[in-house]
């Protein structure tokens, strides 16, 4: 499409920063000033990801993601892959070194939002629009420094916004570079969750709703960036061909209609707001109203708003027919978005003297550092049981990030490992993680469960038929495992014991039983979720 008839667009925006007397010098040069927080926040991250254990979803990820696979059950296999390449550079599948790439991939994620604050609404939004998500446990500890489909995705997010902010509201001489451009974004946030789909119609729902843009329709340029996404996700679509699409299935299981629960989105929105914390969120949504409000008349915002609006609307009004709350995190790719209208609005407010707004970044950036000393500190230090709700048998609530390190060291010491016929098996995929990765793949592992999610592909159960199995259950689960698992085996007996530690102290207890002669087939009606894994 020429200059001469391609849509009408906005003026190209400046990326000076305002002048704002009330914050200190060196906002003088907010790029410089946003690179030095970049690298602080990145700093405190590796110390974050060095002193916690993998959770469960990462154990399972690393654990899963060791032999390639175009894509995976449970989500697409950026984050997989990522995981992976990493372990297999530095030789190690320790947390930082499965961590690092995406605390740097976060490093990358806050310079976009700080170049996509910029080209908006100037350099000092853009650094308090970095400021902000480095300070939203959801976005900036979570998806900054854990092994999750979640980071990537952000990242993808972000990019496909700056390049469709650049192809509407920009020179229209580089358009179709920047259309091409957000198709890769697209194709990358397809390939880290599905989630991706929303940045493609979010750009839909914009062009629809801006009657400037509404010309792009008649353009090859937006059909070319979403032929390129629809090519890059090509290897989910195959894998699941192949895999009678099991990833699809799963996903769309998680959504399945139950009740009608009208109220059931406010329980959602409290959920998002702690994750984003109540004090960023409320500013957050006010914010979005007043861009709402505006409208398509201020091109930029509506952008955002529009890009937004999938995840939001999607995982906060959903629940109403499913009667599933689903996972709160799963919105948080569209508030990510919004943040360049709150960075603009502080940004604003400091230029006016407002001191409620200095007082509330200020307290707002000690908040979550003290929050993660904290963590830090519960993780290094034996602290007393807390009364939150044992589970496991234990009442530390870091329970989840406790790896079983002592699991390969007792196996090691009683030589079963170096049996070819032995394999190890839990009841609960996320405690098949937790093996898979504890003993690093010295010895196949997989799940007696009817939800078996990734193992029912990597170590279905058909290949273990007539092994040797040591079925590893938390002590607070033994009593009535033979009673259980039993049937299964010829024989079965209770073999061995490890224990999980914390702080150089026993947290839990592992119960090791170990069954001879595995012949599921024979009584395979409590495990019928599983029933093709276990088909030759």
């Amino acid at each position: 499409m020429s200059a001469a008839t391609s849509p009408a667009r906005e003026p190209p925006l400046s990326d000076t920063a305002p002048k704002i007397s009330l914050v200190p010098k060196w906002l003088g040069n907010p790029a410089a000033a946003t690179l030095g927080l970049i690298a602080i926040a990145a700093v405190l991250r590796i110390v974050f990801g060095l002193s916690l254990g993998l959770g469960i979803d990462e154990a399972y990820a690393v654990a899963t993601g060791r032999v390639f696979d175009w894509s995976y059950l449970d989500h697409p296999p950026l984050s997989w892959w990522m995981a992976s390449a990493s372990a297999r550079l530095f030789g190690s599948e320790a947390a930082l070194a499965v961590r690092l790439p995406f605390i740097l991939l976060f490093a990358g994620t806050s310079w976009l939002m700080y170049r996509l604050t910029a080209s908006l609404y100037g350099g000092a939004a853009g650094f308090f629009a970095v400021l902000l998500i480095n300070l939203v446990p959801a976005l900036g500890v979570t998806d900054g420094t854990f092994v999750l489909p979640d980071g990537p995705l952000v990242a993808a997010m972000l990019g496909g916004a700056i390049c469709l902010r650049h192809a509407l509201l920009g020179p229209a001489e580089r358009a179709g570079l920047w259309w091409v451009a957000a198709g890769f974004c697209a194709g990358l946030a397809l390939l880290s969750k599905y989630h991706g789909i929303f940045l493609l119609a979010g750009a839909g729902l914009f062009l629809v709703t801006s009657a400037p843009h509404r010309g792009w329709f008649l353009s090859p340029w937006p059909y070319l960036g979403a032929a390129i996404a629809a090519v890059m996700f090509a290897p989910v679509i195959v894998w699941n061909m192949d895999h009678q699409w099991a990833s699809f299935t799963f996903q769309g299981g998680r959504a399945g209609i139950s009740r009608f629960r009208p109220w059931l989105p406010l329980i959602v929105l409290g959920g998002q707001a702690l994750f984003l914390t109540p004090w960023i969120w409320l500013p957050l949504t006010i914010r979005a109203w007043t861009a709402l409000r505006k409208g398509p008349s201020e091109a930029g915002s509506w952008l955002l708003l529009c890009l937004a609006a999938g995840p939001i609307l999607t995982f906060t009004l959903l629940p109403v027919v499913t009667g599933n709350q689903g996972l709160f995190h799963w919105a948080m790719p569209g508030y990510l978005l919004l943040f360049p209208l709150l960075g603009e609005a502080a940004a604003r407010r400091l230029q006016d003297g407002d001191a409620r707004t200095r007082r509330w970044l200020r307290n707002s950036a000690i908040a979550t550092p003290a929050l993660l000393a904290v963590v830090i500190a519960m993780a290094l230090l034996p602290w007393p049981g807390l009364p939150y709700g044992k589970r496991d048998g234990s009442d530390d609530p870091l329970i989840e990030t406790l790896e079983w390190a002592n699991l390969p060291k007792v196996l090691a010491e009683n030589g079963i490992a170096n049996r070819p016929d032995v394999f190890v098996a839990t009841e609960r995929w996320h405690e098949a993680g937790r093996a898979d990765y504890a003993l690093r793949g010295a010895l196949p592992v997989t799940c007696l469960c009817d939800d078996a999610r990734g193992y029912a592909f990597k170590a279905p159960l058909a290949r273990f038929i007539g092994g040797t199995a040591l079925l590893i259950v938390p002590e607070s689960r033994a009593r009535d495992v033979e009673a259980r698992f039993g049937r299964y085996f010829s024989s079965m007996e209770r073999w061995e014991d490890v224990n999980v530690d914390h702080a150089g102290k026993r947290a839990y207890r592992l119960a090791i039983f170990i069954g001879w002669d595995f012949h599921p087939s024979r009584a395979f009606a409590s495990l019928d979720g599983a029933l093709v894994s276990v088909q030759p």
